[in-house]
Formats: C-alpha cells, structure tokens, sequence
C-alpha cells in the first residue's frame, strides 16, 4: 500500500492529488476495492509516521555525511510552518489561522516542519500539526478526529519546534545549528531552550525586538520603608531599544558586503551588519549576550533582523550571512513538496491520517534528495520536478516515454544553463 500511495503521489496531477485521483494513475494488487484498502491504509493502519520520519532524518543526516565536503557545522535544522488551506470544520486541527501560503487568515490546517539544510540541499524530515485551542478545548470533537489523549494539549508552535529538535537529535540527526524565522525567533520561548542545550542558533526576529547595546544590570529592588509587598521581580537599570531603532542609527560604513552564494542569476550578496548586544527575557537574573545580525538585500529592497548565540568576535561574518541566508532552501523543499508530491493534496480528516500523508510526503521528498545528489555529477542542474518525471516515465515501462523525457529534460537543462551565463556576464 505505501508504494501504490508513493506511485499515486508522483503521478497524480497535483492539486488532485486525493485518493480517488490517484487510482486512475495506479493499480492495487489484489482482490477487494482498492479505494477502501488504500484508505485503511492511510486513516486506521497502524503503522507508526513518527518512526517513519525519524528514519527518514537519520538517513538524510547519513547522506549528507558520506559526501566528500561535508562538514557538521554546516548543515541546519530549520523550522518553519505551513498551511494547507481546508474547507469545513471536521478535518483535524481546521480554523481560522493565519495561512503563509495565502499571506491572511483563512480556513486551514498548519503543520510545524523541521528541515535538514546543507549547501544547496535540504529536504523536510519531521512535522508536527498546530492544533488551536478551538480543538484542545474540546474534548468530544478530539475524540472524533481521533486525537490520542497524550496529544489533546495546546502546545505552541515554538514548543512543537522544540519536541521536533529534541526528538531528532535523540535519534541521531546532526546539524551544526538551528534556524527559524520570525515565529520561533520573536520572545524567547525557543531560543532560550536552543541555548540552554548548547545549540548554535540563528533565529530571525521581529523589528520591534527588545536588545540592550551594554549589559545591563539585573537586580531586584530592595523593599521600600512602610506597608506594601517585598519585591520580587527584577528589573534592569537600563532601557531596551528595538532592533530597528538600533538599525535607523547605523552609517553606511557600519555595512560590510558579503558574497553569499552563487544562483541562478548571479552571485547573491547582502551588506551585514554584525553587532554583540544583550537580551533578557524580564525573567532571569542576568542578561544572555547573543549577536545581532542584520542584513540589507539591496536588490530585493529587503531588511533581516536576527539574534545568534554564536559569538560576534570569534565567529566569521561569512557564516552569520550564510545561516541568514539559508532559509531560502526550506521554502524550496515546501515548494517542491506542494508542487510535486501533493502535499496539501490529501483529503483525510483524521490526526493519524494527516501523519500518515505527511511522512510518505516526507519520505517520497528525501528519495528525490537523494537521486538529486547521486547524478549531481551528471545532471548538475537535475530538479525534483526532473526527477519525478523520469520516475513518472519509467513507471511506464515504456522506453519511447523514457527517451522523449530525458531528450525534454536536456533541452531545458540547456535553456537554463544559458540563463545563468547570461546572468553570470551581466
């Protein structure tokens, strides 16, 4: 059954991508209906996805380890969520929630995904779904979408970020650093749990993010003569600023330029500025000192703010405008997810089918990684989309089909290569 969803996955015309679509692509074997076997196979198999997916990042983390320039600290853990815009009130974790895909509030499920990034590779390797308050709350409607017990808690993005991290890293999965945007940047939820680990992160925050450019003192203040409560809460003797009042003082000579990478169209660079600072969360009694890193992307007129536990003095700006940078593949792998393998395709209602779907995405998403990085050699500019085609051909059998698609693939391959000489020459 995994591989007849797997095939239906690759073949299925995408934004189709439901059961009953996927059989008209491929058989089932065997007696009896198909739609029904491949929907107990999907909402009431037993079959675990969270030991599927944790076999899939342990691979993953393999794979980038057997390639000759690998380097631990170069690969990320990356966090980042996703909508799958849903109709009706039955599909579990539905409401009404801001939806990136759509950039405003609508009806959807959000998944919270882990990513493992290394040069220009990445590939999704662990979920977990956002689930509202609107559902915890409710226990009958729980019971319906077939929520275990152990699960019916609300839980914040950022701390389904966490369970991911600490899960994966106990299975094994090594990284050189963690990442997110805003979300799991903004407060402190996160990335102090990230730092109390001993993890290097970078998390992008949010512009009116509170910093202190000295450190600051922490105190709690002595309890004044006369009636009234002995105090108990510290407090500093100085005042933050926000990341982009501190951004509005900066000179153009606080900027240095920074070759990123090499892309399709062109060397990316960014001007950064790279500055130790001190951050407290009204909490402790002393200030964490972390890095502040802002990046200017001149060409797309864009502004990026983010805090690092990594040492300003002793760590290269090249490696802050790296990580800053990275987050660019996470929302290729979604793209690809979404756009190749049906990701937001699925149409089942229950919690252990919306895992299910997604760890035989995630699966199926790691397997193009890997073909991807086995024929780099040959076939430098090979894409997810290239690979599911050839896939999608020799499920055919047919080696007319296979040959029109590989002469296909060559004639864009070229078309492509000269858009990034002209690019490159420009």
């Amino acid at each position: 059954m995994a591989e007849v969803y797997l095939s239906g996955l690759m073949k299925t015309e995408r934004g189709k991508g439901n059961i009953e679509r996927m059989l008209e692509e491929v058989e089932v074997a065997g007696e009896g209906d198909g739609y029904q076997q491949v929907q107990q196979f999907i909402t009431d198999s037993p079959w675990d996805a969270l030991e599927l997916m944790t076999t899939v990042a342990t691979r993953t983390s393999a794979l980038y380890a057997s390639q000759p320039t690998y380097q631990e600290q170069d690969v990320g853990y990356i966090i980042d969520e996703s909508a799958h815009l849903k109709k009706g009130t039955q599909s579990v974790g539905v409401a009404r929630q801001y939806a990136g895909v759509i950039g405003k509030v609508d009806t959807c499920q959000v998944g919270v995904y882990a990513s493992l990034v290394w040069q220009t590779h990445t590939s999704l390797i662990n979920t977990r779904l956002f689930l509202p308050e609107g559902w915890t709350d409710d226990d009958d409607r729980c019971e319906r979408a077939g929520i275990p017990e152990v699960n019916r808690r609300h839980q914040t993005k950022p701390q389904l970020a966490f369970e991911m991290l600490t899960a994966d890293m106990k299975a094994g999965v090594r990284f050189g650093w963690v990442g997110g945007d805003g979300l799991y940047g903004h407060g402190y939820e996160l990335s102090y749990a990230v730092d109390d680990l001993g993890l290097t992160f970078l998390f992008d925050v949010h512009c009116d993010q509170p910093i202190y450019v000295e450190e600051p003192a922490i105190y709690v203040p002595e309890k004044k003569p006369g009636r009234g409560r002995t105090p108990s809460l510290p407090r500093t003797d100085a005042q933050p600023i926000s990341v982009k009042a501190y951004h509005a003082g900066l000179r153009e000579t606080d900027w240095q330029e920074v070759d990123v990478r090499e892309t399709t169209k062109g060397v990316l660079k960014l001007a950064l500025h790279v500055k130790e600072v001190w951050v407290w969360d009204g909490n402790e009694h002393q200030a964490r000192r972390w890095t502040l890193v802002i990046s200017r992307n001149d060409a797309e007129n864009k502004i990026t703010y983010s805090l690092s536990n990594a040492d300003a003095e002793m760590t290269p700006i090249e490696r802050f405008a790296s990580m800053q940078a990275q987050r660019y593949w996470v929302e290729r792998a979604f793209q690809d997810a979404k756009s190749e393998l049906g990701m937001s395709d699925y149409q089942v209602r229950k919690w252990q089918g919306w895992y299910h779907h997604m760890a035989l995405v995630i699966l199926a998403i790691s397997f193009l990684l890997r073909e991807r990085m086995h024929h780099h050699d040959d076939y430098p500019l090979l894409s997810c989309r290239d690979v599911r085609i050839l896939i999608v051909a020799l499920l055919t059998n047919d080696q007319n089909v296979i040959d029109k698609r590989l002469k296909q693939m060559s004639i864009r391959h070229k078309q492509r290569h000269k858009d990034i000489q002209r690019h490159f020459k420009t």
